[in-house]
């Protein structure tokens, strides 16, 4: 577009010359100058054309003057090109201490002294000098106009150093102003991670898999360690409640057991029971019954409960283990041992035989419990004395 509008102008400009020279020829018009007691006279083209030589002139005297001056910065910057460019390959090299200075030198007669800082900085980082990597960073972000490169510069070393905590509040300022920065996202991601941050990470994460920073089976992955850990985290059954409702249906059925466990870890008793009653409907669960014998309230309530996935359920190991270790809990003994022996016959365990332990020990059988407790420690108990009487 520009191209066109500029061959419209050299057009209009020649038309308007060809135009302009005839009428001047007939009447070229008189310029008449006063100076020192002498009168000059000339045509108006001729004075047009004397101004144009002095125009030239002046600019030519004037390059010939800047002329040395140009040729020896041209030449410091050359040669400052020169020195950065065997510094960045010191600094591929490991030579720590060397680049520093290269690149250090380079910076006083570059064009681009802030990239001389920058790497110089890096250099300083490889020696552990954090110190002296700010102050080089300092000087970098003296000397340019926009600080994104060196503020970003400055969060990667952080990071790389240990001190990611640093990192958080410039990066965030950073993204405010830069939303879909790649690299700023980048560098929070990590941060965060390395600073187990759970609420910010979950926050970038979005954000990193449209910028293409992480794949999709990376970000399930980085989602998933966020929400168990947030799990984890919760210090009360507000902030239990809170995570838990935070999820959809699908997370839900897929965090159930870790809901759960952290809700009998906090208290959230009430919640955990209406949670396994109603999840129980859908899919039965043979972990929501474990966890269901482990509520520690509501006894009776529990094994009526109970009793019912048992009609439902006359053969699954684990709903015969729960109904036992709720009767146990009401001390009915035998309720309990017959179901126990039941489990003993369909899934052998040390739990089983440690409870039926527990059941001898309290019904004053001594000879059983102790066979039972042995066979808890030793389970092939019964194999090992066969081998040894051969």
């Amino acid at each position: 577009m520009m191209k066109i509008i500029k061959m419209g102008l050299l057009v209009l400009l020649l038309l308007l010359a060809a135009w302009l020279t005839p009428q001047l020829l007939q009447n070229p018009g008189l310029i008449q100058i006063e100076l020192l007691g002498y009168q000059i006279q000339m045509t108006a083209i001729a004075a047009g054309i004397l101004l144009l030589v002095v125009f030239v002139a002046i600019w030519v005297i004037y390059g010939l003057l800047k002329a040395p001056q140009k040729a020896m910065k041209h030449l410091s910057a050359n040669h400052s090109r020169k020195k950065f460019a065997r510094g960045l390959l010191a600094l591929s090299e490991g030579k720590w201490a060397h680049a520093e200075k290269l690149l250090l030198a380079s910076a006083t007669k570059s064009p681009t002294p802030e990239l001389s800082y920058m790497a110089a900085a890096r250099a300083a980082v490889a020696q552990n000098d954090l110190t002296r990597a700010e102050a080089h960073l300092d000087h970098a972000e003296a000397v340019i106009d926009n600080p994104l490169t060196v503020d970003l510069t400055r969060c990667e070393i952080w990071i790389k150093s240990g001190q990611p905590e640093k990192a958080l509040p410039l990066l965030d300022l950073i993204l405010k102003t830069y939303p879909n920065n790649p690299r700023a996202v980048h560098l929070l991601t990590e941060a965060s991670q390395l600073t187990q941050d759970w609420n910010r990470l979950s926050a970038v994460i979005p954000k990193a898999e449209k910028l293409a920073l992480i794949n999709h089976q990376k970000s399930n992955q980085l989602k998933q360690q966020v929400t168990l850990e947030q799990f984890a985290a919760a210090a009360s059954q507000e902030a239990l409640q809170e995570i838990w409702q935070g999820l959809n249906k699908k997370q839900q059925q897929r965090y159930s057991h870790t809901y759960c466990e952290n809700g009998l870890r906090l208290g959230a008793y009430q919640d955990i029971t209406s949670h396994i009653e109603k999840a129980q409907k859908y899919h039965f669960d043979d972990q929501l019954v474990a966890y269901w014998s482990q509520l520690p309230h509501n006894l009776n309530h529990r094994l009526k409960v109970a009793e019912k996935w048992l009609v439902q359920h006359p053969r699954r190991p684990a709903v015969l283990l729960c109904n036992a270790k709720l009767h146990m809990a009401k001390k009915n003994w035998d309720k309990a041992e017959s179901l126990l022996l039941e489990v003993l016959k369909r899934a052998p365990s040390a739990e089983v035989n440690q409870l039926l332990g527990l059941i001898y020990q309290a019904t004053g059988q001594a000879d059983k419990a102790l066979s039972h407790f042995s066979e808890a420690v030793v389970p092939n108990n019964q194999a090992i004395r066969v081998i040894e009487e051969s």
